[in-house]
């Protein structure tokens, strides 16, 4: 059984051995760093809170055992006492392998990310008003009237997302390249190259855009963020800025014009760690390793910026020192900070702020940002690795707890406020939502995999620079996964898996008292859900049978005007299908005025696009379905003029000379193509440009005048689609041939069908 354990951990869990025990803070920390006895977040006054429909569910009750005071995060005055407080704390805990020695976190279930919205409806009322209250630009096109702008968790919260529009042009990256499409004349107007990288994303705000890249820094010395703003009033795109920072990208939101991008910085790869060749060497590299600490400067801590230079190797500290908090019980190696960048304004890297935890989910209010981590767990207090069974595995699952970090954003900069913990971990960003002051919370306590897992539901207020628990309510889905989480106002509602899909209602009313009202249980399970009314919530999750296997995409509409008793009311499968809107719950478009969804699906081997739905008067009705396949065409079409054997100079086809005579009279899907400027890619294969074949081609004589060379193999990636936009009565949908993610490294499409009939009127090959 041990074995077995230690097999099914070992790729989520880093278990080591640590130095010894941290200090709580270090020498000349300001403020206390010693938690107070008002820290209590997990404990309090064991009461009896009804917990299911018939009144017998429990909160879990903490003994002393188990109180968990948090201090919140020190502030430091100067940046010398700074770094004595960071060689103190991790010097601590730092190994003969380096900072890897000594916790584990366990895993994070989320996305992403990396990341929901509440009814557009509300949206929608929210835009009419702005468009009545200013008359003097009518013809401006408004948000949720107009067009539909990304799907968000909270309304005034925007969040950063690979396409964008403002009703009159639309932006998204492709190949490389920052690509402006002019949506009334179905046309590309313009385009830049931008930073090479991944995970692109993007805010715009007038005639301002802000691109934020995930890219590897020029010195190689780890990952970056590249902030680049672009002015996108003239007819082609512009960069006029670019801020380089060491970290990788986590999210951003942005309220007023102002975004708040959030990364996480590793510093543990700019120490000379050494490492030892036997055991018997262990004592010298361990002493080694901490005299490296010892003599570290801030440099070694701290991320960097450039302004202006995609050089990440220079430049100064990001963040001020005083602006630097670490929290006062160890939250893990790593940095998050928190950059305020004005979309339609001038980069200031100082107009950031920096937590010494690892950051894993970010939640955002219109006036304040949480960053949540799965704090780091001493494996010493569960004995040494040997003796890891199967009860202390449990134990140390029963253990992980969620550390909570609150930033004020009203300001132009964030600014930290309180600190909290609660006992388990979170899914993803739905799992938190602020309302009228109280922060809610939903955790997973114990192994989602084992009998014992709990969810409970936490509220918290803010005293002082502390976040207290108010009240809690537990006994959600024993033995089960959280699928999906939502908040609407005074109600939660929370969806757990692991045969059956239990649906939960609760009542948060009285944030000291929440109350878990109703329970459905169904097949199959939401890993998104969508308040489409006050009455009303849309799921897009899976379709399972009664043993929890998963047979298909499934769409359920819950009726929750009983919140004592909610109803499935209509039900929409597709069998073999899947979707991915619980990882990426900006791909899922609600347009109110029409009463439609549009959900990217793909069945395997079959189809590949988004099925539109019509939801209303408690039903769910199959409008059609839009893909991005070439319609009237075989596979094989290229505007790309096709090299065949009768191209090359010799008709001996048994003897190659050359890796492209052989490629050209190759039978076995393979095409190589000779490409115009602006031409590019066949119908049903996979090109690419290949610039070592251009000196073959042109030696053979097979190029005329600015011809490239592309080879291309047959595809079996669908044609997927990953976002949908409504402008005015035309559906635009955003796709690229792959699996997964889009992240604007490949080739993408966009292509425009009639909203109403669903008749495709143009395609764009971007």
């Amino acid at each position: 059984m041990r074995k077995t354990l230690i097999l099914a951990f070992s790729f989520l869990l880093v278990v080591a051995s640590c130095g010894g025990d941290s200090p709580r803070g270090g020498p000349g920390v300001s403020g206390s760093a010693e938690p107070s006895t008002g820290t209590d977040v997990d404990a309090g006054t064991s009461t009896d809170t009804p917990g299911s429909a018939d009144g017998e569910g429990t909160v879990i009750d903490l003994g002393p055992e188990d109180v968990v005071l948090t201090a919140g995060l020190v502030r430091f005055d100067d940046c010398d006492t700074l770094l004595d407080h960071l060689r103190t704390e991790y010097s601590a805990r730092v190994g003969p392998w380096g900072f890897d020695q000594g916790g584990w976190f366990g895993p994070v279930f989320r996305r992403g990310g990396d990341d929901m919205a509440v009814a557009e409806e509300a949206m929608a009322d929210e835009g009419a008003v702005a468009a009545a209250a200013a008359p003097e630009a009518p013809s401006t096109p408004v948000e949720g009237v107009d067009f539909s702008g990304t799907n968000v968790q909270e309304v005034g919260v925007d969040e950063a997302d690979v396409v964008k529009t403002d009703g009159r042009r639309i932006f998204t990256v492709s190949s490389d390249r920052l690509v402006v499409v002019d949506a009334a004349g179905r046309r590309t107007v313009g385009s830049v190259t931008v930073a090479e990288g991944w995970g692109r994303e993007m805010f715009i705000e007038g005639d301002s855009l802000l691109l934020i890249t995930g890219s590897h820094s020029e010195s190689g010395d780890g990952s970056e963020t590249v902030l680049q703003r672009i002015d996108i009033g003239g007819g082609a795109p512009e960069i006029i800025g670019t801020l380089n920072v060491q970290g990788n990208y986590i999210s951003a939101r942005s309220v007023g014009g102002i975004a708040r991008v959030i990364m996480r910085y590793d510093p543990q790869w700019n120490f000379p760690f050494v490492f030892p060749q036997n055991e018997s060497a262990e004592d010298v590299a361990e002493t080694a390793n901490r005299a490296a600490v010892l003599n570290s400067t801030l440099d070694d801590w701290l991320p960097h910026y450039t302004l202006g230079s995609a050089d990440s190797s220079t430049g100064s500290l990001l963040v001020p020192c005083d602006d630097v908090h670490a929290p006062s019980v160890f939250s893990g190696f790593g940095v998050t900070t928190v950059i305020s960048v004005p979309i339609g304004g001038d980069f200031d890297p100082s107009q950031s702020t920096a937590v010494m935890a690892p950051g894993d989910t970010v939640y955002a209010s219109t006036g304040s940002l949480y960053v949540a981590t799965t704090r780091w767990i001493d494996s010493d207090e569960f004995g040494g690795e040997d003796d890891w069974n199967e009860d202390v595995w449990r134990e140390a699952w029963q253990e992980r707890r969620t550390s909570l970090h609150r930033f004020d954003i009203s300001g132009d900069a964030a600014a930290y406020e309180s600190s909290g913990e609660v006992l388990g971990v979170v899914r993803n960003q739905f799992s938190l939502s602020e309302h009228t002051g109280y922060l809610r919370i939903v955790t997973t306590v114990g192994d989602p995999w084992g009998e014992e897992s709990e969810s409970q539901v936490r509220v918290l207020s803010t005293d002082g620079d502390v976040m207290v628990e108010v009240g809690s309510v537990g006994d959600i889905g024993r033995g089960e996964n959280v699928q999906s989480v939502r908040f609407v106002g005074d109600i939660g509602y929370v969806v757990t898996f692991r045969q059956i899909d239990p649906f939960y209602t609760i009542d948060l009313s009285d944030p000291t008292n929440p109350r878990i009202l109703g329970e459905l249980k169904i097949p199959g399970f939401s890993s998104y859900l969508h308040p489409i009314s006050d009455t009303m919530v849309l799921g897009v999750g899976s379709d399972a049978d009664n043993d929890g296997r998963v047979t298909g995409a499934k769409v359920s509409l819950f009726d929750v005007s009983d919140l004592t008793a909610p109803r499935e009311v209509a039900v929409w499968t597709a069998p073999d299908g899947w979707n991915d809107i619980g990882w990426d719950h900006r791909a899922f478009l609600w347009w109110a005025p029409e009463e439609l969804a549009v959900i990217p699906v793909t069945v395997w081997n079959e189809w590949s696009g988004a099925v539109v739905l019509r939801v209303t008067d408690g039903t769910i009705t199959e409008v059609g379905r839009v893909d991005h396949e070439v319609e009237g065409t075989e596979p094989g079409r290229t505007d790309c003029r096709k090299l065949t054997p009768a191209d090359l100079p010799s008709t001996d086809m048994e003897v190659f000379t050359t890796e492209l005579e052989y490629m050209i009279t190759d039978d076995y899907g393979t095409a190589v193509l000779a490409c115009e400027p602006g031409e590019a890619g066949m119908t049903g294969f996979e090109c690419y440009a290949d610039p070592f074949l251009v000196d073959e081609a042109e030696r053979l004589g097979l190029l005329r005048g600015d011809e490239s060379i592309s080879t291309c193999w047959l595809s079996d990636q669908p044609n997927m689609i990953v976002r949908s936009i409504v402008i005015g009565n035309e559906l635009w949908t955003l796709g690229f041939k792959g699996w997964g993610s889009y992240d604007g490294q490949t080739p993408a499409r966009l292509h425009v069908n009639d909203l109403h009939t669903l008749a495709r009127l143009a395609a764009l090959e971007l």
